[in-house]
């Protein structure tokens, strides 16, 4: 009896270590589990830091992390940083959309967001745009943002130049969207204008509209009740006075006159919707989402 149950508790202690065991494996396993499928971040659900190069220090990572959480909560729209050590064959723009969309990041504002990229592989530093933040960032702003962060980048200041480019963003934000904005598919070459009206523009016109609209009304009811006639006799006159003729009429073709008119060749740029590139914001697709960003070789 007595030995059976030492052979008992030894039973018990050798499942327990190999409970544990499996429980260390498995996690060494996820951990290793690296690639390009991102799928372990995502189980923390706040987090706005993705790190796969190992640029950050943690206390660069956690700055970072709070600011991306802030501006997402300022502008209602996701705010990702992403840094990969081997892209597997895939451009910096592919992977940029790839993460954000696969992920799920586009459920949250209703696809509002930007990613900040920066790719050791590409040597490049890309920023994608989704949802209205592709009106905010124009290409031309986006190039502005790029250059900042550039300058970190290529120095190795890997966190400042992540920061450059989020701040940078919520700098135009802030700035609304251009009043000449609008999308070009660089693969389909539609054009979507942006239009919008400010509220004193708005009162402005309805102003305008009802100034015009009450003038014309009170002028012909004025003309039709003949209130500037003086008199009753000068109504009569007036009614006598009514009277229709007809006579035939005919036109006659009396001189020709040709004008050759010179056609300025069109430009590349005016081919492309006639308007100015400070404005344009080009997107393409992905998945059947619209996507926009630039990149930045360093």
């Amino acid at each position: 009896m007595k030995s059976f149950v030492g052979h008992r508790g030894e039973w018990k202690k050798f499942v327990r270590w190999s409970m544990a065991l499996c429980g260390i494996l498995f996690l060494l396993a996820c951990s290793g589990a690296g690639g390009l499928s991102y799928a372990a971040g995502l189980s923390e659900g706040e987090q706005r830091v993705f790190d796969y190069a190992d640029l950050f220090r943690d206390e660069e990572k956690a700055m970072l992390e709070e600011r991306a959480g802030q501006l997402r909560e300022s502008m209602k729209a996701e705010v990702i940083i992403l840094t990969v050590e081997d892209a597997e064959g895939e451009e910096s723009q592919h992977l940029s959309d790839r993460f954000y969309f696969n992920q799920g990041f586009d459920q949250s504002f209703g696809e509002n967001g930007i990613l900040m990229l920066i790719d050791m592989d590409n040597r490049e530093c890309y920023l994608g745009t989704y949802g209205s933040m592709i009106r905010v960032m124009t290409d031309q702003r986006i190039q502005q943002v790029l250059d900042d962060v550039f300058e970190y980048v290529s120095s190795a200041e890997y966190a400042k130049g992540a920061l450059a480019g989020i701040e940078g963003v919520y700098q135009y934000f802030q700035e609304g969207i251009a009043t000449n904005q609008y999308n070009f598919n660089v693969e389909t070459g539609e054009i979507q204008v942006y239009h919008s009206i400010r509220w004193y523009e708005a009162v402005f016109a309805l102003t305008v509209s009802a100034a015009v609209a009450a003038f014309a009304c009170r002028s012909v009811v004025r003309e039709y009740r003949m209130e500037d006639s003086g008199s009753m006799g000068s109504r009569l006159a007036y009614q006598a006075g009514c009277q229709f003729r007809f006579q035939d009429t005919s036109d006659e073709l009396i001189n020709t006159m040709v004008t050759h008119v010179v056609i300025p060749r069109q430009t590349a740029s005016e081919s492309r919707g006639g308007r100015s590139s400070s404005g344009r914001s080009s997107t393409h697709s992905f998945g059947g989402h619209q996507a926009g960003g630039g990149g930045r070789k360093f």
